[in-house]
Parts: structure tokens; C-alpha cells; sequence
């Protein structure tokens, strides 16, 4: 399984792609556009040849940017299916010995449900049966604080939040927008955007396996125009978005 980190890098890598193929469609329309006006005025063109010439430039480069943006959401597909597979039931990942537990009629609190979630957390068929049955048998509430046992993350919830953050990305480069981090500065690059997104959404990931998402400030570096920013998934709430992110 291709770690999910390597997901993240791969969208950013496909946006910096897409920005830049952007950047030059919007530039030829406007050399096109110049062009144009060039030989309408040196009476090159006719009023209506020139009309027909914007808009041939104007589908050009839409058909380009386009082209450009739908890149950036094959990684959400390639993703779901390794999601699929990674959710698919399998009667083999089955623990004998946790359904001797949970069928023997012992009552189980919220810490032995815990415990069974801690060590079943990879795998997505005992996370769903100890979810299951968390559910349908919850332990009494002691005192007056209320207990939740926190289960492995789905497939399902995994490409859910993987989603989110892919079109938001393809959202901030169509925009073309590089907003600013209060009391940080106006965000140096598109890149930086793209890696804020990232930390901001690995921070609703858990990791899978032997996972890491403890070097986010190093896979995922964001700087504006005044340096460096660190731990940049904490200044979220400080974040001017120009654009409402896909939730």
C-alpha cells in the first residue's frame, strides 16, 4: 500500500503542474487578445474576424485550463481504490480471540473497548465489528464525564477526507488565489497554499501502519513573504481564505 502521505505530495505535485499550465494559458489568451487588437487596428481584421478571433482565444484557453484542472483529480480515484481494496470484507482479518471476548458475555468498558480499537486500528473489518458492537452494547457512563472510545479510521472516512482536501486544491488553483496568514504575511507561493491545505487536512488523517505524520513542517513546508511558518495546520483559524473550502 502506497503510504498516504505520498497521496498528498502527489496532488500537490499535479496543482503545481496545473498552476503553471494555467498561468501560461491566461498569458497566450492575453498575447492572443494583443495580437488581435494589432491587426483590427491595422486593419488586418475585419469587425467580425476580429470578434471571431477573441473568441476562438477566449475557448482556447478554457479548453487548456480545463484540461489542466482535471489532472488534479485522478489522485482522488487512484486513492478510493486503494481504499476499496483496503475496506473490502475479508472474513480472514477476523480475530478469533477478540470475538471469544466480545462473544463470552463479559461486560466491557469503555477502557477494554479502547483497548481492542488500539490494537484492531489497521484493520478495517474489526474496527467495524468493535464499532458494531461498542454501539449496540455502550457501557454505562460513570460520573458525570461522558467516555468516547475512539475507533481505527475507516477506508471509507479516509477517502472522505482525502476528497476534501483534492478539491479544495483544485479550487485554490483555479482561483489562482494566494491569500494571507494573519500576523504571518501574504503566502510566498501557490505551493505554500497547496502545502497548507495538506497539513491542515493530515491533521483529520490518522495514520495507517507504521505512518507518520509527525515531519508535516518538512513534507509540507509553508513560508509568505516574511519566512518560514511552523506548524502551519495550527494557524488555520488565523487563515483569510478567498474562497469558502470544500468541507
Amino acid at each position: 500500500m502506497k503510504k498516504t502521505i505520498e497521496y498528498y505530495k502527489k496532488a500537490v505535485r499535479l496543482a503545481e503542474g496545473a498552476s503553471s499550465a494555467i498561468s501560461r494559458a491566461r498569458a497566450d489568451y492575453e498575447h492572443g487578445c494583443e495580437v488581435a487588437k494589432g491587426a483590427y487596428e491595422a486593419d488586418l481584421l475585419g469587425e467580425k474576424g476580429y470578434r471571431d478571433r477573441l473568441k476562438e482565444l477566449e475557448a482556447e484557453r478554457d479548453a487548456q485550463i480545463e484540461n489542466s484542472l482535471c489532472g488534479i483529480l485522478t489522485v482522488v480515484d487512484e486513492y478510493d481504490a486503494e481504499m476499496e481494496e483496503l475496506g473490502r470484507l475479508d472474513g480472514n482479518m477476523v480475530d478469533s480471540g477478540t470475538m471469544a471476548l466480545l462473544n463470552s458475555g463479559i461486560n466491557l468498558s469503555h477502557a477494554d473497548y479502547q483497548e481492542l480499537a488500539n490494537r484492531h486500528k489497521d484493520n478495517a473489518v474489526m474496527t467495524r465489528i468493535l464499532q458494531e458492537r461498542y454501539n449496540a452494547n455502550r457501557p454505562q457512563e460513570k460520573g458525570t464525564g461522558i467516555t468516547i472510545v475512539r475507533f481505527g479510521q475507516s477506508p471509507a472516512d479516509r477517502s472522505e477526507v482525502f476528497s476534501k482536501f483534492v478539491r479544495t486544491v483544485y479550487h485554490a488553483c483555479e482561483s489562482g488565489a494566494c491569500p494571507a496568514l494573519s500576523g504571518s504575511g501574504r503566502l510566498k507561493t501557490m505551493t505554500d497554499y497547496y502545502n497548507f491545505i495538506a497539513q491542515g487536512s493530515l491533521a483529520d488523517m490518522q495514520p495507517y501502519g507504521d505512518e507518520s505524520f509527525d515531519n508535516l513542517d518538512t513534507d509540507f513546508p509553508v513560508e509568505t513573504e516574511n519566512g518560514r511558518v511552523e506548524n502551519a495546520v495550527n494557524k488555520s483559524s488565523d487563515f483569510n481564505f478567498g474562497f469558502t473550502p470544500i468541507m
